[in-house]
């Protein structure tokens, strides 16, 4: 009983402190849509606590005070992005504060039972501002020369320009919307969450993961030679609907490849 009252004290303690911090990570999951996916994360993470519960409460609890630096690290962070870091450093204080809190409560023991769930938190956290910026014009870049090859491929004469691509007088711009990241992050943990699904072995989720990274710029290039080569699917509901398409065309060949996987490691190990 003693330890329930304590860890209902130490949510109420997270929740008091970072309630502006959730609202802020809330709020850009609803309002950037490279980040729509951050609302399904801590469901996921809810749905796996829930049905390893009989895993984890196997092992046995056993406190340690070495969570109490965690709690005052992320404390510090927490101070240093309410003066003026941003809401980057704010989620990741509330991260090591929740670590620090399952340390001091419960140890490293029951730590180590929450790996995974609490490795998937990292894909709710906001986007870092200055690693963005550095990665979205080299990404728009290598998606309009991979849908240029596309195009060119498929006999579809184009003529790229940077970022824009003329096919028969209709212009394409891939903007910093189209570089990318809308595929990379959601797929990203769609890829680590389908690993866990289909197969138990931990390597899975860390080569489905890897796969996940070139098909998110492939899918890109693809929507974007897409857009290029027929006009109506350049805005609007169609643009809409052809990347949802793709996305669940992408989350299939991840699929194959956890199948492929699985039948290579079968045939080594035989």
């Amino acid at each position: 009983m003693k330890s329930r009252w304590a860890v209902m004290a130490a949510v109420a303690a997270l929740l008091a402190c970072h309630v502006s911090t959730l609202g802020g990570m809330a709020a850009q999951w609803w309002n950037d849509e490279d980040m729509g996916h951050g609302f399904l994360v801590p469901l996921v993470i809810g749905w796996i606590v829930w049905i390893e519960r009989k895993q984890w409460r196997s092992v046995p609890a056993r406190p340690s005070w070495w969570g109490v630096p965690l709690l005052v690290a992320g404390a510090v962070l927490h101070f240093a992005a309410v003066v003026g870091v941003g809401l980057f450093a704010d989620s990741v204080a509330l991260l090591i504060s929740v670590v620090g809190v399952i340390v001091c409560l419960a140890g490293f023991v029951r730590l180590r039972a929450w790996a995974f769930p609490l490795l998937l938190s990292l894909f709710m956290l906001p986007k870092l501002a200055f690693a963005y910026n550095m990665v979205t014009l080299p990404l728009q870049l290598l998606a309009s020369r991979m849908a240029a090859g596309m195009l060119s491929a498929g006999g579809i004469g184009v003529i790229r320009e940077g970022n824009i691509l003329d096919v028969g007088g209709h212009r394409v711009a891939v903007a910093e919307a189209c570089n990318g990241i809308r595929y990379l992050l959601p797929l990203g943990f769609m890829a680590v969450v389908l690993a866990y699904i289909l197969d138990p072995k931990a390597w899975m989720r860390i080569a489905l993961l890897a796969v996940a990274v070139p098909l998110a710029i492939i899918a890109n290039a693809v929507r974007v030679a897409a857009s290029a080569a027929i006009p109506p699917l350049d805005s609007g509901t169609p643009h809409l609907t052809a990347g949802a398409v793709i996305f669940l065309l992408c989350l299939a060949a991840l699929a194959g490849a956890r199948q492929l996987f699985h039948t290579v490691s079968v045939r080594y190990h035989a």
